[in-house]
């Protein structure tokens, strides 16, 4: 396998936060070795992450209505990415897939949407199993997962956390933009979404790939639309 065989290159929107977009791309770096059974540089898929932090913060702008100028930076930087050679975009951040709808429509359509990856897993899984949101206040708010025309299909998968616990996922997805992932921090997710009689966890916000990484394996289910995408990217990037 060459490189180009991936039929194009994987664009990365992130640094909202940093740590989440730069675990996203290590992932589709070990996914494509793994994939591809022996290990060669030139094997991998071209990748190009803008990784910008000083995006405001996507829950106050939604708050305070600054949509147009979120919208107009999220588009600046796409074009630069669709410059330098990105077929298909990843935008590493949830909250952000608001403001996606005020895009031009070709450059939307460029961005696989975090949303519908994870409507399409939710889709996929059998039995009663159900699940909780685990999303910022500004995904909450904005309705992000139930505006998508798919909604309805999986409406019955998703538990959304209490009033209180919502409070305390938002602050520990926070924490997970600057603190490293231990094993503490970790069990709270698990934790709350026991409480809430969950089999596991839906990642409405990036920095829950963080959980992702550290868990594979060995914890709970995480719908995880990252993850998701470095399992798919080559058919992604061919389609």
């Amino acid at each position: 396998m060459t490189a180009t065989s991936y039929g194009g290159a994987l664009g990365v929107l992130g640094g909202m936060g940093p740590a989440a977009s730069a675990g996203f791309l290590q992932t589709v770096y070990e996914t494509a070795a793994e994939q591809a059974g022996s290990f060669s540089e030139q094997a991998l898929p071209r990748c190009l992450l803008d990784s910008d932090p000083a995006f405001p913060d996507r829950t106050e702008a939604i708050r305070a209505g600054g949509e147009a100028e979120f919208t107009r930076r999220l588009s600046s930087r796409l074009a630069g990415l669709e410059a330098l050679g990105a077929t298909c975009i990843v935008v590493a951040c949830v909250t952000a897939h608001h403001f996606l709808h005020r895009l031009e429509p070709a450059r939307r359509a460029r961005v696989i949407s975090l949303v519908d990856v994870i409507i399409d897993e939710l889709e996929a899984l059998g039995g009663d199993e159900r699940l909780l949101l685990v999303a910022t206040h500004g995904t909450r708010e904005a309705r992000i997962l139930e505006q998508a025309g798919r909604w309805p299909a999986v409406a019955h998968r998703v538990v959304f956390p209490r009033p209180q616990a919502q409070e305390v996922l938002h602050r520990l997805l926070y924490r997970l933009k600057g603190e490293p992932v231990t094993d503490e921090l970790a069990a709270r997710f698990t934790e709350i979404a026991a409480e809430h009689g969950c089999q596991g966890l839906i990642a409405g916000c990036t920095e829950v790939h963080l959980l992702t990484r550290r868990l594979r394996g060995s914890g709970p289910r995480i719908v995880d639309p990252l993850l998701t995408i470095a399992i798919q990217l080559k058919s992604l990037l061919a389609g």
